[in-house]
C-alpha cells in the first residue's frame, strides 16, 4: 500500500488523535480511515440536498465560539435565510 503526507491544521490533528484514542486506535491512519468511512455513510444515507447543507454550514461558520446548544438555532436561521435568498431570486 503507497502512501502520502497530508497537511492539516493543528486542531484537526488533535481532533484525528481523540477520535483515535475514543475508537481505540492507536495509528492516526486507523482514525482517519473510520472517518472517512463514516463520513461516507452518512453521505450516502443523507436525503437532502448536500449543496444546501454545505452553503448553509458555510454562513455558520461564525457560530464556533457559542455553546453547542445554540447551534441547531443558528443552523435554523441560516437555512431560512438562505431559503428566502433562493425565493427572492426566483
Amino acid at each position: 500500500m503507497s502512501s502520502a503526507t497530508i497537511r492539516v491544521p493543528k486542531r484537526d490533528k488533535e481532533r484525528l488523535e481523540r477520535l483515535a484514542k475514543k475508537t481505540g486506535n492507536k495509528k492516526l491512519s486507523d482514525a482517519f480511515r473510520f472517518a472517512l468511512s463514516a463520513a461516507e455513510r452518512e453521505a450516502d444515507t443523507f436525503q437532502g440536498n448536500m449543496e444546501a447543507l454545505v452553503k448553509a454550514r458555510r454562513s455558520v461558520r461564525a457560530v464556533g465560539g457559542r455553546v453547542s446548544e445554540n447551534v441547531d438555532a443558528v443552523l435554523a436561521d441560516a437555512l431560512y435565510d438562505e431559503g428566502r435568498k433562493s425565493a427572492r431570486n426566483h
